[in-house]
């Protein structure tokens, strides 16, 4: 049986300390019809010439091996041309730090053709954390929902995102036609995951399938920026499509917010600390509205300045 050509997109900056065991890890999949495309985002280290070198000793691997050059316009810019630069109906998106375990495309292509839903959009698992030199720090396997598809995913990642960027794969034509990645974001990826979830399923496959990169340069560790993205794209997500989420829940998500962001202002903007004790006992009886959550992201820029 000829198994569908799989697409491997790769936004690449400033990696090139790591670039070479991320598309070894791609390269060593044990799914046979995999095409790569790498999209270097005006990197100032060695990253293009690395991708340069593997792409000539490693092209017979693959059925289309592409490298695209652009200036720095951001890890949501560079994303969006690799996925669009694909071919393959099913995208497995991979930083250029982070690494595939051998088996992740070959099961999640097989979890997605066995569920046979079309309107399946986004497949995940479960994430070991990394550090520098690849040794295992932490396993991302609590709070983990059920396998299968979810047509209401959006319930859930309002409360918490579990979609582990380095394991997600995307249906590519559905990706493409809600926008992709919203460029203007400094943290794309919860904003596309509950886009897509308003109008698709989202599948969780059961199983560490990949390995997510620890270190000082990652977005994830700029809490600030971190809590200013999370609010906008919350208050985003009110403004379109507030109704579709029930007001105890959108209640209780402001509140698990608002400790998390009552631990980080205790050491950071402790001036805040009076807004935000306010606001959570307020959520006990009343609905936040989407300026709200805008409101909170406007305190973290000001913050900045």
């Amino acid at each position: 049986m000829t198994l569908p050509l799989v697409s491997v997109a790769v936004p690449a900056y400033n990696h090139a300390t790591f670039l070479t065991a991320c598309l070894e890890s791609v390269r060593n999949q044990t799914y046979p019809c995999l095409e790569l495309v790498i999209v270097d985002d005006g990197s100032i280290d060695d990253t293009l010439a690395i991708a340069e070198r593997f792409a000539a000793d490693h092209a017979g691997r693959f059925a289309h091996l592409t490298i695209l050059h652009q200036e720095n316009h951001g890890v949501s810019a560079a994303s969006n041309r690799a996925i669009a630069a694909c071919q393959g109906e099913w995208v497995h998106l991979l930083g250029s730090d982070d690494l595939l375990y051998p088996d992740k495309i070959r099961v999640q292509q097989q979890a997605i053709a066995d569920w046979n839903e079309p309107r399946l959009a986004l497949v995940y698992s479960d994430v070991d954390f990394i550090d520098v030199n690849g040794q295992v720090l932490s396993s991302a396997t609590r709070k983990r929902p059920p396998p299968g598809p979810d047509h209401q995913a959006y319930l859930r990642l309002i409360s918490y995102n579990d979609v582990a960027n380095a394991t997600v794969a995307l249906r590519r034509e559905a990706f493409l036609a809600m926008g992709g990645f919203d460029e203007q974001l400094p943290l794309e990826d919860l904003d596309c995951w509950l886009r897509l979830s308003v109008h698709h399923a989202i599948a969780r496959v059961p199983g560490l399938m990949a390995g997510y990169r620890r270190h000082n340069s990652n977005a994830s560790l700029r809490q600030r920026m971190m809590f200013e993205a999370n609010w906008d794209t919350l208050g985003k997500f009110a403004e379109q499509h507030g109704a579709l989420i029930p007001s105890a829940l959108w209640r209780a998500c402001l509140r698990r917010r608002l400790r998390s962001f009552l631990r980080w202002a205790r050491k950071n903007a402790r001036e805040l600390i009076p807004m935000i004790l306010s606001d959570a006992l307020l959520s006990f009886v009343r609905t936040p509205k989407p300026e709200a959550w805008r409101r909170y992201a406007a305190q973290c820029r000001m913050l900045d300045t």
